[in-house]
């Protein structure tokens, strides 16, 4: 049974929790990459002081705004706010990757989160933490590349993205 087109699924969020979520991110990134409210104002196409109201969730920032800080900060900031949906970002292609890069890297995190099991058998926290968003996004990016590779070899087809396992 195919799951429902019109009304799926769906995650309950807060509109306030997702322009607070892109705030602390635009902060976040603001200060890891020693920029100031100008700076991102202009990744942004928008004023110092209205970046700097986004950050503290004072106002809405429009698509515009918010694409242009995806494609600048490559999922640094929209990552966490697609997650509260049960989405995900990520590049389109991994063309730019060999086979072994994309074998090396998923050997590298499964190595990362097999050292994470040691202690308690559990990944918590603060070890996802440690080992961060970006592994796991070159790991995506490289098995998405390669279905779709696959489903050119098939019939032309490109596969829906993976659903994790226990999710709708």
């Amino acid at each position: 049974m195919t799951a429902p087109q019109i009304h799926g699924t769906r995650r309950s969020f807060s509109v306030s929790d997702a322009l607070e979520t892109i705030g602390e991110d635009l902060a976040r990134i603001r200060e890891e990459d020693k920029l100031s409210w100008k700076d991102v104002g202009r990744v942004l196409g928008k004023s110092d002081d209205r970046a700097a109201d986004y950050s503290k969730a004072v106002s809405e920032m429009p698509v515009s705004a918010f694409l242009l800080g995806l494609r600048e900060w490559n999922g640094r900031l929209g990552a966490r706010v697609l997650a509260m949906i049960g989405k995900q970002i990520g590049p389109l292609d991994a063309a730019d990757m060999s086979d072994n890069e994309r074998l090396s890297k998923l050997l590298h995190l499964a190595h990362l989160l097999s050292l994470a099991l040691l202690d308690d058998g559990i990944v918590d926290d603060d070890e996802l933490k440690g080992i961060g968003g970006a592994i796991l996004d070159e790991v995506i990016s490289g098995l998405m590349a390669l279905r779709r590779r696959l489903a050119t070899l098939h019939d032309g087809t490109v596969p829906a993205p993976l659903k994790a396992v226990g999710t709708d």
